[in-house]
C-alpha cells in the first residue's frame, strides 16, 4: 500500500494530502505528484476526470508539492509518478536512477508578464521577476528571456523564489515582484486585469515542460502498471485535442477561470501537447544542455539514462 509520508506531507496544502488505502474491486491505487495547478498537467486530470485510469483497473491520488521534494518523494517511493519534467531530467542527468516515460508538453506553456509600468523588455532591467523554485522550469524560462532581451540574468534582474502561477499572479497584484513567467491559463486572466504580456516562451525555446517519471525500480518491477498509466494520461492527451469544448469547460473550472479564458489559453497551447507522447531528442538534448551549464557539468549524458519511450511505442 502506497503512502505519503509525515516528512513530505508537512509541506502540502491540508486538502492536498491523500492516503492511499486499498479500493474495492482490487483497483490498483497509485500517487501522482505535481508541482502546482496548471495546463501543463492536464493530460492526466482529463484522464482522471474522464475515467480512463479506473479503465486501467487503477485509481490515482494527485497531490500537489515542490518539485526538488517530490523528486525525493518518487525516489523514497512516496509517491509512484511524478509530472515535474525539469526535475526529473535535471536530477536523472546527476545520476538519481529515474525516467521519464511519457511525453505531454514538447514547449513552455509560459508567457513572461509584466506590471502595467513595464512598458518594453528592456524595462525588465534592474526589476525583480518571480519565479516557483531554484533551478526548476520557470527560473530556466526566466533566464532564457533575459538573454533573449539582450541582458544577463545575474547581472541585470533579480530572481526570486516566490511560489506556483496562482501565488505568483498574486505578487503580481501585489507589487512584490515585477514580472514572472506563468501558464498561460493564468496569463490571459493577467492580460484582463491588465498586466503586460512580454513573450510566449512557447516561441522562444523548443524545451520540454511536462511528462511522466518514474524509477528506474518502478519500470523494471511494475510496467504494467507503468503502462497502464501511460495508456491512460495518453488517451487525455488526445481526448483534449479531440473535444475541444469539453475540455475547455473542464479547464475553466479546474484553474477556476472563465470559460472565455480557458478558450485563449486552449487555442494557444493545444498545439504544443505531443500526438505521440514523445519528446524529440532535440528538445530533451536542448534541456541536458542547459541543466549542465548551469550544474557546471561536462560529462556527457547519453538519453538512454533520461528517457524511455519503448512503453509509448508499444501503446502505438
Amino acid at each position: 500500500m502506497l503512502r505519503v509520508s509525515l516528512a513530505i506531507a508537512v509541506f502540502l496544502a491540508p486538502t492536498q494530502v491523500m492516503f492511499a488505502v486499498p479500493t474495492a474491486g482490487g483497483a490498483e491505487r497509485i500517487a501522482i505528484a505535481t508541482p502546482s495547478r496548471g495546463l501543463f498537467e492536464f493530460p492526466v486530470v482529463v484522464a482522471m476526470r474522464k475515467g480512463f485510469f479506473k479503465d486501467e483497473g487503477i485509481d490515482v491520488d494527485k497531490i500537489q508539492m515542490q518539485p526538488a521534494i517530490a523528486v525525493k518523494a518518487l525516489v523514497s517511493g512516496d509517491v509512484d509518478y511524478l509530472l515535474a519534467w525539469g526535475s526529473a531530467l535535471r536530477a536523472a542527468v546527476t545520476g538519481v536512477p529515474i525516467k521519464a516515460v511519457l511525453g505531454m508538453v514538447s514547449r513552455p506553456l509560459h508567457v513572461l508578464v509584466a506590471r502595467p509600468g513595464i512598458k518594453t523588455p528592456k524595462d525588465l532591467k534592474g526589476k525583480i521577476i518571480g519565479v516557483d523554485s531554484v533551478a526548476g522550469t520557470v527560473d530556466y524560462l526566466s533566464r532564457v528571456a533575459v538573454r533573449h532581451f539582450g541582458m544577463e540574468p545575474e547581472r541585470d534582474v533579480k530572481i526570486i523564489v516566490t511560489g506556483e502561477s496562482s501565488i505568483r499572479l498574486a505578487a503580481l497584484h501585489a507589487g512584490s515582484i515585477d514580472a514572472t513567467p506563468i501558464d498561460i491559463a493564468f496569463a490571459v486572466k493577467a492580460e484582463d486585469e491588465g498586466f503586460k504580456r512580454i513573450i510566449y516562451l512557447g516561441d522562444l525555446i523548443e524545451l520540454p515542460l511536462s511528462g511522466i517519471a518514474v524509477t528506474d525500480q518502478k519500470l523494471r518491477a511494475q510496467r504494467e502498471q507503468v503502462k497502464k498509466v501511460v495508456r491512460a494520461a495518453l488517451r487525455g492527451t488526445r481526448f483534449m485535442k479531440q473535444n475541444r469544448a469539453e475540455t475547455v469547460q473542464m479547464l475553466a473550472d479546474y484553474l477556476r477561470i472563465m470559460p472565455a479564458q480557458s478558450a485563449k489559453a486552449y487555442d494557444a497551447s493545444i498545439n504544443s501537447f505531443t500526438d505521440d507522447g514523445i519528446i524529440s531528442d532535440k528538445g530533451v538534448n536542448l534541456d541536458v544542455q542547459l541543466t549542465k551549464e548551469r550544474l557546471k557539468l561536462t560529462k556527457d549524458i547519453p538519453l538512454s539514462q533520461l528517457v524511455d519511450w519503448s512503453l509509448v511505442k508499444e501503446i502505438k
